[in-house]
C-alpha cells in the first residue's frame, strides 16, 4: 500500500483513562520546511486534571513553536533509528516504483507513519477532518506465532545492502507495521499475546555474541535488586542467537498509559550534557508528592546497578516517566545491557564525572535524599545480586568465551 501524503494538521488526543475518557487536547500543524506549531484545545486548558505535555508547552492558549524540528513529547511518539530505517527504505522503493524522486523523511513524516495501535504512550493523532486515528493497521502487532517470520525478516533488513528489490519490498510490508513504532537501533517488532503488547528484540547481522541472553541476565538481576522491570523471556527460533522478549509497560489491562522520556522532561537534546543528579532533581521538584522519596531511592538503586553491570549506554531516552494525576513517577527500567565498548556512562554520575564509580555515586547520596548508611545499604544490596552474574550466565548457557570477555565489566565490591 502506498504511503499516504502526510496531513498538514493533526488533532492530538489523550487516551489515558487516568485523565478521563478519550479527549482531544490539542492541534499540531506542519509549518514551513520541517517545522511545527502546537496549540492546546480550550477544553484541555479548562480541564482540572490538565498538565503540560512538554516543558516548552505551558498551559495557555498561545501558539507554540519548538526550538528544533519538533517538541520532545511528539518525538517520543516517533520511531528511533530502527523504525526510521524501515520507513525510509519503504519510501525509497515506493519512489522508485512511481518514477519520482524519493523524499527524505523528517520528523513530521515519521510521526504520521507510526502505527496507532503500537504508538508509544497515550498520545494519538488523527487528520484534521477525521476522528479516525492515523495508520490503523490490523497487523501492527501480529500474534506471537509470527515471531519466527518477523525475526527472519528483521535479520535480512539489518543488512546494509540489497540487490533483490521485490524481496525487500515484501520484507518491508511484513515488518514496517509492527516494527516502525519502536525506538533504538537494534531490529525489533511489536507482537501481541493474550491482549498484551510485547517487544521482540531480534539478533542483528552485526552481533558477535548472544546479545539477548546478556540483556536477559541483566534484566533478571535488576529485578532481583528491587528494580521495577517489565516481564521478560527468551525465545530461540531458527538462529544461532536468541530473541529477547519484553512486555510493553505503557499498556495496562489493554489501556494506554502516558509515558514520556527523560530527554523530553529535562528539555534536553541528544548532544547536551546531563547527569543522574538532573533526574533526581526533576523527581524532587515534579514527582508525585507521595512517592518522591520512593522514586529517589529507586533511582539511586538503578544508578548503582547500572554502574555495577556496566550499563553505560544510559542516555536520557533510556529513562522515562509515567504521568499520574498527582505528578510524574519513574517508569519501569528498560534497555539495560553491559557495554563492552563504552568506558564511561553517557549520563554523568556527578557533574562532569562519567566514570563507573560507586564511590562517586555515594558522594551524591544527599541528592537522592539518602544518608550515607542507607546509601551504602542500597549499594551493598545491589552488589550482592551482581556477584551472582557468573552463575546466572551459566544457567542461561552463555558461552565460556563470552563470560571471560565480560569478566572485567561487572563490579561486585564497594572499595
Amino acid at each position: 500500500m502506498a504511503t499516504k501524503k502526510p496531513q498538514p494538521r493533526l488533532k492530538v488526543w489523550l487516551d489515558d483513562p487516568a485523565f478521563g475518557p478519550l479527549q482531544q487536547i490539542g492541534n499540531l500543524h506542519k509549518v514551513g520546511h520541517g517545522g511545527v506549531r502546537f496549540t492546546y484545545t480550550d477544553a484541555w486548558l479548562k480541564n482540572p486534571v490538565a498538565f503540560k505535555l512538554d516543558p516548552a508547552l505551558t498551559l495557555d492558549a498561545n501558539d507554540f513553536f519548538p526550538a528544533n524540528s519538533n517538541f520532545g513529547v511528539f518525538m517520543d511518539s516517533c520511531p528511533d533509528r530502527w523504525g526510521q530505517v524501515l520507513m525510509q527504505r519503504r519510501e525509497t522503493i515506493e519512489a522508485k516504483e512511481a518514477g519520482r524522486t524519493k523524499v527524505t523523511l523528517g520528523a513530521w513524516e515519521f510521526l504520521c507513519g507510526v502505527q496507532d495501535h503500537t504508538r508509544m504512550g497515550a498520545l494519538r493523532f488523527s487528520a484534521e477532518d477525521e476522528d479516525i486515528f492515523l495508520a490503523r493497521e490490523l497487523l501492527a502487532a501480529p500474534p506471537m506465532t509470527s515471531l519466527a517470520e518477523l525475526q527472519a525478516v528483521a535479520l535480512e533488513l539489518s543488512r546494509k545492502k540489497f540487490d533483490d528489490m521485490p524481496k525487500l519490498k515484501q520484507w518491508l510490508k511484513i515488518l514496517v507495521a509492527p516494527g516502525a513504532s519502536l525506538g533504538g537501533a537494534r531490529p525489533k517488532a511489536n507482537l501481541s499475546e493474550a491482549n498484551e503488547l510485547w517487544i521482540a528484540k531480534f539478533p542483528s547481522v552485526e552481533d558477535d555474541r548472544d546479545v539477548a541472553l546478556w540483556e536477559k541476565l541483566v534484566h533478571d538481576m535488576a529485578a532481583a535488586c528491587g528494580i521495577a522491570v517489565p516481564k521478560s523471556r527468551i525465545e530461540r527460533v531458527g538462529h544461532e542467537y536468541h530473541t529477547f522478549m519484553v512486555q510493553r509497560f505503557d499498556r495496562e489491562n489493554g489501556e494506554r498509559k502516558f509515558f514520556t522520556s527523560a530527554m523530553t522532561l529535562l528539555n534536553k537534546t541528544d548532544k547536551e550534557e546531563a547527569t543522574y543528579i538532573d533526574l533526581a532533581q526533576f523527581i524532587a521538584e515534579q514527582g508525585s508528592p507521595a512517592h518522591i522519596a520512593e522514586d529517589l531511592k529507586q533511582l539511586f538503586r538503578r544508578v548503582a546497578f547500572n554502574i555495577a553491570v556496566a550499563n553505560r549506554d544510559d542516555h536520557l531516552r533510556n529513562h522515562g516517566f509515567m504521568r499520574t494525576l498527582s505528578g510524574w513517577r519513574l517508569s519501569k527500567a528498560y534497555d539495560m545491557n553491559p557495554s563492552v565498548k563504552k568506558p564511561e556512562h553517557v549520563l554523568g554520575i556527578d557533574e562532569g564525572l562519567h566514570g563507573p564509580s560507586l564511590e562517586t555515586l555515594l558522594e551524591t547520596a544527599p541528592y537522592y535524599d539518602l544518608n550515607e548508611p542507607d546509601a551504602i545499604e542500597v549499594i551493598e544490596e545491589v552488589l550482592a545480586v551482581v556477584a551472582t552474574w557468573r552463575a546466572r550466565a551459566k544457567a542461561l548457557h552463555i558461552s565460556i568465551a563470552d563470560v571471560e570477555e565480560m569478566e572485567d565489566l561487572f563490579i561486585t565490591e564497594l572499595e
